[in-house]
Order: C-alpha cells, then sequence, then structure tokens
C-alpha cells in the first residue's frame, strides 16, 4: 500500500506529515471527500462562505488529487 498526505489550504496551510496507507485511488478519492465532510461536520472549517481545499499528496509529494469546498449562508 502506498501513503497519501492530505494537505488543506484555508488561508493557512496545514501540512499531513504523518499521511495515511491506501491501497488505491479509488480509496484516495473516497477518503478525501469522507475527511473533508468530518472536517465540515466537526466544525474544523468555517461556514462564512470562504473556500478551502484539500490536495492529497503521494510519497513523492506528486499531488493526485484535490477537493475543493466553499459553503455559502445564504439567507443568514
Amino acid at each position: 500500500m502506498a501513503r497519501y498526505f492530505f494537505h488543506v489550504a484555508d488561508g493557512e496551510i496545514t501540512i499531513d506529515d504523518v499521511g495515511t496507507e491506501l491501497p488505491d485511488m479509488d480509496r484516495v478519492r473516497s477518503e478525501s471527500v469522507r475527511t473533508a465532510g468530518q472536517m465540515l461536520s466537526d466544525g474544523d472549517q468555517s461556514w462564512q462562505g470562504k473556500a478551502w481545499r484539500m490536495v492529497v499528496a503521494d510519497e513523492t509529494g506528486t499531488i493526485v488529487f484535490g477537493v475543493n469546498i466553499s459553503v455559502d449562508r445564504h439567507g443568514l
């Protein structure tokens, strides 16, 4: 299994220096979306309409996948 690193850019850069071992790109995509959703539900990311991005890099530092998030609070 390869190790993948889930970095977050939300005005600040948070580097994942531990990573997660995953067997294939399908699991990388699933884990990216699951992790981003968990961060939102835990309140780790702002709901102020600010965009943020999670990028996933492999062990060589090559970005293999990205998730862009923007949440707008209409009418609030």
